[in-house]
């Protein structure tokens, strides 16, 4: 019965939203963008994805939402880095392969354990890039940049430098370690 008056309470809990649609920033309001770290789309989702990134993150949009503030909550999964690549080679898959079957197991999981997305996406889809692009563009038109050097790894053969994971021993050619 309480929690029957608790829910009727004007302004306590936040306003139903229509499933499938993104809220908007809205001018004059107190406007919230929730997200937590994006999980690697290389293997099956664990507790670690969930309790610590998403759950905590989730918890946090349903207390902001509770405040009636115009909430949006996104996350996806981060389809690129070195052990994606390896997995799918492990896989027989590309990589595209390999993150289109992971990222179905992800949402299905989160799904399953309630939490409530907003979106969640991809960060191999054409807005992704063009949003990513944007940033960095943005960036480098405020000066915000520093360029660096590193010494990283080079494969001649395949013409292509390689992350650490995947140098195991002493170079054959110049006995770098």
């Amino acid at each position: 019965m309480a929690e029957q008056a608790i829910r009727d309470s004007p302004g306590l809990l936040r306003n139903q939203r229509v499933d499938g649609q993104v809220p908007l920033p809205k001018e004059g309001e107190t406007n919230v963008m929730i997200t937590s770290a994006l999980p690697y789309c290389n293997n099956m989702p664990h507790l670690g994805n969930i309790i610590g990134s998403t759950l905590s993150a989730d918890v946090f949009s349903r207390y902001v939402c509770t405040k009636n503030r115009n909430t949006i909550y996104i996350c996806g999964t981060d389809e690129y880095g070195t052990a994606t690549e390896r997995q799918a080679m492990k896989e027989g898959k590309t990589p595209q392969e390999l993150c289109s079957h992971y990222w179905k197991v992800h949402k299905d999981t989160y799904d399953w354990f309630e939490l409530d997305f907003d979106h969640f996406g991809r960060t191999s889809t054409p807005l992704h890039t063009d949003i990513t692009q944007e940033v960095f563009l943005n960036l480098r038109k405020n000066d915000l940049l520093e360029r660096k050097e590193t010494l990283q790894l080079y494969c001649e053969q395949d013409q292509k430098f390689l992350a650490d994971r995947f140098a195991e021993g002493t170079c054959p050619y110049c006995s770098y370690p």
